[in-house]
């Protein structure tokens, strides 16, 4: 729970002035939640109050909550049980739950923890500044109503990964209403942030530093059709493209039913848009997507697969599937490891089905979990050998680094354009015999051996 820890493991420093009042954060989840997060700092890094580096130093606790799946609901638990044990030592003076636990679960969490002094839902964000200040005078808060809060690029906000790399939120909420996700229930329907706020916010970060920009909403490629019916991806992603200093554009979490042609010729023809897709897929039994609910099937599926690398060459495809989902049965499972054992991605996640208050719960021949558990195992096995096999013809090439940190030992670690902040692959490079590498910028590196997930390199000094 030490902010200061986040920073030490990018080789980032920061300082500020101390004021009256020491707010502590803990963010859970995805980095959807990490810039709920940074908004809520940056509203309350004001002269009024400072953000501490230590939850045992501070007055009041905010814990940022994910309510995803069952292993980030008992994480967002046994956090919070932690901080308001924190609270009864008389460590912290207020407690305050966040995000998407207090959404969908506020009147449990009204009943089972009285260490909780205010409870804030989605919606209600842009507000943190006031609830602390009631937390602070003794009431009790609840703001679980609205889901409506979506950011703008006036929006401050207290960075929590290194300046060099930033999650920019192009959208908040969804349309979809897949059977095993609650996210319209805890974000609403899906709200685009205008095309401009984007464009302002990030010339703003790559002023303080940001080299890469990583898109994300709950829908990345539906981005725009709320606004007007049309797709406006591809024109972001123009705009995006002729900032200055600004490296790579990255896009997260997108809806393969809205993967547009249009959408992967930008991707093609822009320089400084990763060949990089994050495409959830979920499934490829039709079977399984009818009862998901997922809106596309195998049949537009596959091409759509194949139609992106023939689009974009050397693009890496990052994708998850979902094994275990109620009434999956043994050929749903087969068809899905065949599927991936063809597909060979380059990048893939296995979840197994978490039953909670979705839709899926209430379906008929729920799984065993020692079952999701094998079938998970079983996909995960094929995936590693598909991934070193991949990773075996990088070596030898020399490819664009960002470099994220140097470590203790000195060597560098970095990431090409392969491979996504905090969830893909890293590069470990040897530190060089002359010359300076400074971390948050792009070099040129020579790939010298391959791991599973993992490459190494040595720099191409000029």
């Amino acid at each position: 729970m030490d902010l200061l820890a986040i920073y030490a493991r990018y080789g980032v420093s920061y300082a500020m002035n101390h004021k009256p009042i020491s707010v502590g954060m803990v963010s859970l989840g995805c980095p959807k939640n990490l810039v709920d997060s940074e908004i809520m700092l940056g509203l309350l890094k004001t002269s009024k109050y400072r953000v501490a580096s230590d939850m045992n130093d501070c007055d009041v606790a905010l814990i940022n909550t994910c309510a995803f799946i069952e292993d980030s609901r008992k994480e967002s638990i046994d956090s919070i049980l932690e901080l308001a044990e924190l609270k009864k030592r008389g460590k912290i003076k207020g407690l305050i739950v966040c995000g998407c636990l207090p959404q969908k679960y506020y009147k449990s969490l009204k009943e089972g923890i009285s260490e909780i002094d205010a409870m804030v839902g989605t919606g209600d964000y842009s507000k943190i500044d006031e609830i602390v200040d009631s937390v602070l005078k003794g009431d009790k808060v609840s703001r679980v109503e609205d889901t409506r809060f979506i950011y703008d690029h006036s929006a401050p906000r207290f960075s929590l990964t290194p300046p060099h790399f930033r999650y920019v939120k192009v959208g908040e909420g969804c349309d979809h209403r897949c059977t095993f996700c609650i996210i319209p229930q805890l974000r609403g329907d899906y709200r685009s942030r205008p095309l401009e706020s984007i464009e302002t916010e990030i010339r703003r970060l790559v002023s303080e530093g940001m080299k890469e920009a990583n898109l994300i909403s709950q829908d990345t490629s539906y981005y725009g059709r709320d606004l007007g019916g049309q797709y406006l991806l591809p024109a972001l992603l123009n705009k995006l493209n002729a900032i200055e200093g600004l490296g790579w554009v990255r896009l997260l979490y997108n809806h393969p039913f809205h993967m547009t042609d249009e959408i992967l010729e930008a991707m093609a023809g822009l320089e400084k848009i990763c060949k990089y897709i994050d495409i959830p897929l979920q499934h490829i039994s039709d079977r399984m997507l009818k009862s998901m609910k997922r809106g596309i099937l195998k049949d537009k599926t596959v091409p759509l697969i194949e139609r992106m690398r023939a689009k974009i060459p050397d693009l890496t495809i990052r994708t998850t599937f979902i094994v275990g989902y109620p009434g999956e049965t043994d050929e749903d499972f087969r068809e899905l490891y065949d599927f991936a054992a063809d597909a060979k991605f380059e990048r893939l996640g296995v979840f197994t089905y978490s039953r909670g208050d979705d839709e899926g719960a209430k379906l008929a021949d729920q799984i065993p979990e020692k079952i999701k558990i094998e079938r998970r195992k079983t996909i995960m096995e094929l995936q590693q050998k598909i991934s070193l096999e991949h990773n075996r013809k990088l070596a030898g090439k020399r490819m664009k680094v960002l470099v994220d940190r140097e470590e203790p030992s000195g060597r560098f670690v970095g990431r090409t354009y392969r491979d996504a902040p905090e969830i893909d692959g890293q590069v470990f490079i040897r530190k060089p015999v002359s010359g300076k590498i400074t971390a948050g910028e792009f070099y040129n590196v020579e790939i010298k051996s391959a791991m599973e997930y993992d490459l190494t390199g040595e720099f191409v000094m000029p």
